[in-house]
């Protein structure tokens, strides 16, 4: 996954300036891994989006880096009445031979096995609402975000770069999990990058049910019992990097995902899937 769960490269944020379009590691700032209510589209964002990075690009004993942005996020998420919102957000990363911190989310890498990279990950999820924000959500119990840890396994090759992640709730919130694999292929070019990718997510009955579902207590006349299951989406999506010196980056990022027929039935949704547009600039020290 400026998912933005927004979103799934896990690809760290290059240590040397000179090697920023060549590993195409700060474009993955901004992938999209969760479907996040507009409610929890604020500060540190990106970091969430960006599905917590791998260290697959890390160059050999580098020396730690760090970095700060800004970026603004206009998103679509298809729960009725909520309405698109354009929203500022600050990104803030650190980073090591073997750790990243990137906003509240972190990946440190295990170990390397040929061309296999294991890490150990950890991230929030900006799902959720609150009763206020939506006419729909009326006598509805707010759902919160969580954080969420888990395992991911990047694969680079000649045909493009591969990534397995399962993550689980952490802070007994939604108590589900979810499984995603990811296909990206990148296009370096002089000043800037293309990469288009591919990203397929299966959420477990607990995540649909916690953030799409409707409990007997909360049924009315227009708002019907709703129990959710297990579903998968399929996202698709560009990222873009433009590079001018050796400082400044230049990020836009935009994707569409394809919501599960789990989540489209709910009678909080009135869309088919939910878009995502992220323009952001970093400044690497």
């Amino acid at each position: 996954m400026l998912k933005f769960r927004l979103g799934k490269f896990r690809e760290s944020i290059p240590l040397h300036n000179d090697d920023i379009l060549n590993n195409t590691a700060i474009q993955n700032l901004i992938g999209v891994e969760n479907i996040m209510s507009n409610k929890f589209v604020g500060t540190l964002l990106l970091s969430a989006i960006a599905l917590t990075a791998s260290t697959t690009a890390l160059a050999e004993k580098p020396e730690s880096r760090w970095g700060l942005g800004l970026g603004a996020v206009i998103s679509d998420q298809g729960y009725i009445g909520v309405s698109n919102e354009v929203t500022p957000v600050p990104v803030i990363y650190y980073q090591t031979e073997n750790f990243q911190l990137l906003g509240p989310n972190f990946s440190y890498r295990l170990a390397e096995i040929n061309d296999l990279t294991f890490s150990f990950t950890g991230q929030l999820r900006f799902d959720g609402f609150e009763e206020d924000d939506s006419d729909i959500f009326l006598g509805m119990e707010d759902r919160s975000g969580s954080f969420d840890l888990g395992l991911s396994v990047d694969y680079t090759a000649s045909i493009g770069d591969f990534s397995v992640q399962f993550i689980t709730d952490a802070t007994n919130e939604h108590k589900g999990n979810e499984f995603s694999l990811t296909y990206s292929k990148s296009y370096n070019f002089e000043t800037y990058s293309i990469k288009p990718y591919l990203t397929l997510t299966r959420q477990s009955e607990d995540i649909i049910d916690y953030y799409y579902g409707v409990r007997a207590n909360e049924v009315t006349q227009s708002r019907a019992l709703y129990l959710g299951e297990a579903t998968t989406n399929a996202e698709i999506g560009v990222q873009a990097n433009c590079r001018i010196g050796q400082h400044h980056n230049f990020i836009t990022y935009a994707s569409y995902t394809a919501y599960g027929s789990e989540i489209k039935d709910s009678p909080l949704i009135d869309a088919s899937g939910s878009a995502n547009v992220i323009l952001g600039y970093m400044y690497v020290f």
